[in-house]
């Protein structure tokens, strides 16, 4: 395309630089070299200017490469909306609200008319026309180069070339099509007008990046992708079908757990702020990813594997679930994994027939991320409550059954964290270790993109509190959490959760547990004659099943041998512990998880006499104020270390007190504590001890057991997790 010619002008000035004016005998401009050329025939050197209009980002004029200035604002607003308007005329009052919005001036027009006189000086030279016509303008750039028009240029041969499948060459003019911008268009102008006069052509530029993408992607460029679709995630992270090709692309990659996490994050921000499920482009390639997981052909990390596009994903078929055995036209059908880390349900498992049939009552009914809590005294049996329902409630889950111990009250471990609980669900799961190299947040992520859609069952055995729990949790609709622990968990923000605390045993079934346990070697006793050990182990679960096994190891014994030694509180802790649970290392475990003020009080409250309490005992023997010491007696009732059997009356269960006073004998206690003389200040007195919500005592070692520590139970068959 050439440029019209013009007569002999004579060289002006735009913005401080010269420009040539055609030549006197015949002036060219030639589009494609976007150049201006003087070929003045007056016995000089031919002179070359460039004159380029950017609006593809900030408005700009450029001269041989040197920006021009264009004074202020409104100059900026009424230019490029002449420039977007594409050589169609412009009224004057659309340039007004362009520049004024709904407020303009009452010389609003006349500022106008002015800014555009002003526009016509400055742009004489480049062979940009404004003209008049009825009551606006039109702009006619003459051979000027306009970023805009090369865009539409360069989309028209790319398309061209794909229509003629030629996807490289289609790909170079996409590329050099997006090259030209430089942000937004007309970025940094404040006009309400033009920016929603420029919202089509940012969209086109967004949509012509997908599509290129997608080509690219097609020729297995995924690691090439990942940075810059990186870019404009971080920039559009709601426009799904690149999140789309950015999770593609991460995990063809190698980069499996980052490609899951950025799923479920978009997955929760589509939730979180439009109340939107992913799109089918977005749960296609989560579908994808799943099914490449499950197959042992997945691409191998770092090997650039060609793949179909997003948009070309539906015709894959489905992951195979639920038992199903995929089929490969090579091969045989094969297994489908099936994750089942569930220990044996206990074969001894008598009773609790009311809670029983409230938590599969609770577990049956519909709703999406079901959690049920089990809390109660070390001891209570709540782990094999909890596995004994799971393994009633299996054939519900039949896309994994997973059984984790986090340790959150252990004589021998610290309580697990975040990453380490999740890494090892996801090992459970079937993911290699290689790929559980990331932080916790993406290994949370990857979790619950591997749960997502599926029916699991899930253990969580002993949580120390319900932060711990929180990330855990699998997201899939059909899913159900079972949780324990030690610790009263109220859980009030999870609407799904149904909390149950645990008490001991009735006396009828800690009878039959008793006579269950006994086995053949003992004649089978009569219930009153076991009363006096059920009364001793205070119906505790745990010490009935260790008094009986104590029994059953000394078939010499009779069963009141046995309940003679019970009756010695010297005696009694020892005697009640068996290669499977140990009641003092349950209690162990409990007390060194408290804070020094609270063994403290658990110390004077086991030495003192009786096993019930008040607040005004209590804090006459600790030397402390009411208030203080009640918040601590109902924080021991939290930690089911005392139990409350109504308001302001506190009780010790026998074995607590038993265990509690052999600290006092092992020098725990000072006899200071006990006559209530030792009195530390109160919290927030000047130069007091406690830094907390509680005063403070000198530090003390922490108990470090009742009896010798036994050997930890092999992975996999938590014995002291069944047996608390």
């Amino acid at each position: 395309m050439h440029a019209p010619q013009y007569p002999l002008r004579a060289h002006s000035s735009l913005g401080g630089h010269t420009l040539p004016t055609p030549a006197d005998t015949q002036c060219r401009v030639r589009r494609p070299s976007r150049t201006i050329h003087s070929e003045c025939e007056i016995g000089v050197a031919t002179s070359m200017r460039e004159v380029e209009f950017r609006v593809l980002g900030p408005l700009e004029l450029k001269v041989s490469g040197r920006p021009v200035p264009l004074r202020g604002m409104k100059h900026r607003i009424v230019l490029g909306s002449l420039l977007t308007s594409e050589n169609r005329y412009t009224s004057i009052d659309r340039l007004v609200d362009a520049v004024w919005g709904t407020h303009p001036p009452d010389t609003a027009s006349k500022q106008i008319r002015n800014a555009v006189s002003d526009l016509r000086t400055i742009l004489a030279a480049s062979g940009a026309v404004i003209t008049p016509v009825a009551d606006g303008y039109r702009l006619n750039i003459g051979g000027a180069h306009l970023d805009l028009l090369e865009f539409h240029e360069r989309l028209t041969r790319g398309r061209a070339q794909l229509a003629a499948d030629r996807p490289a060459d289609a790909i170079a003019e996409f590329r050099a099509a997006l090259s030209l911008w430089t942000g937004p268009m007309l970025s940094g102008l404040e006009s309400d007008i033009l920016a929603a006069q420029s919202t089509g052509v940012n969209e086109t530029r967004l949509s012509v990046i997908e599509e290129c993408v997608d080509l690219e992607l097609a020729q297995g460029r995924h690691k090439a992708l990942i940075s810059e679709l990186a870019s404009w995630i971080a920039e559009y992270p709601l426009r799904e079908r690149m999140v789309a090709q950015y999770v593609l692309a991460l995990h063809r990659s190698g980069a499996r757990a980052r490609a899951f996490a950025v799923h479920e994050q978009t997955r929760l921000l589509l939730a979180e702020q439009l109340g939107l499920n992913p799109g089918p482009e977005l749960a296609e390639v989560h579908r994808l990813m799943l099914r490449e997981d499950s197959n042992t052909s997945a691409p191998a990390a770092g090997r650039s594997t060609p793949a179909s596009p997003p948009t070309d994903l539906a015709a894959v078929p489905d992951r195979p679930r639920r038992g199903a055995e995929p089929t490969t036209p090579d091969s045989a059908p094969q297994p489908t994994f099936v994750p089942d880390s569930l220990p044996p349900d206990i074969a001894h498992f008598v009773g609790r027939i009311t809670e029983i049939r409230t938590l599969l009552h609770e577990a049956a009914r519909p709703g999406s991320g079901r959690v049920l809590a089990i809390d109660g005294m070390p001891g209570a049996g709540k782990t094999a409550l909890a596995v004994h329902v799971a393994h009633r409630t299996a054939d519900r889950y039949p896309d994994g059954r997973y059984f984790l111990d986090l340790h959150g009250h252990s004589a021998t471990r610290d309580p697990l964290d975040h990453h380490a609980a999740l890494r090892q669900l996801l090992l459970l799961s079937g993911l290699a270790k290689t790929s559980l190299t990331c932080r916790a947040e993406e290994l949370a992520a990857l979790w619950r993109a591997r749960s997502a859609g599926l029916r699991v069952l899930l253990v969580l055995d002993n949580a120390a509190d319900a932060e711990q729990i929180r990330p855990l949790l699998p997201v899939g609709d059909g899913c159900l959490t079972l949780v324990t622990s030690r610790r009263r968990l109220t859980m009030t923000t999870w609407s799904a959760t149904r909390v149950l605390s645990l008490d001991t045993l009735s006396r009828a079934d800690g009878y039959e547990l008793f006579c269950r346990l006994l086995g053949k070697r003992h004649p089978r006793p009569e219930p009153a004659a076991v009363d006096g050990v059920l009364a001793l182990c205070g119906d505790l679960p745990l010490a009935v099943s260790a008094a009986a096994a104590r029994l059953h190891r000394r078939p010499s014994w009779p069963l009141s041998h046995l309940t003679g030694r019970l009756a010695q509180p010297q005696l009694r802790l020892s005697d009640l512990r068996t290669e499977q649970g140990d009641v003092a290392a349950c209690f162990d475990a409990s007390y060194r998880h408290l804070n020094t003020v609270h063994q403290r009080l658990l110390r004077i409250l086991g030495a003192a006499d009786g096993d019930s309490t008040d607040v005004v005992t209590a804090a006459a023997l600790a030397g402390l104020s009411a208030l203080v010491v009640e918040r601590m007696l109902e924080d021991l009732v939290d930690e089911h270390l005392l139990l409350q059997p109504e308001p302001d009356h506190y009780r010790m269960h026998p074995l607590v007190k038993t265990y509690c006073a052999q600290l006092t004998e092992r020098g725990h206690v000072s006899g200071a504590e006990l006559r209530g003389a030792l009195v530390p200040a109160l919290p927030g007195a000047p130069g007091g001890p406690g830094s907390g919500p509680y005063p403070e005592p000198e530090p003390e070692p922490a108990a470090s057991g009742t009896v010798d520590a036994l050997p930890a139970p092999a992975p996999g068959r938590p014995a002291e997790a069944l047996a608390a």
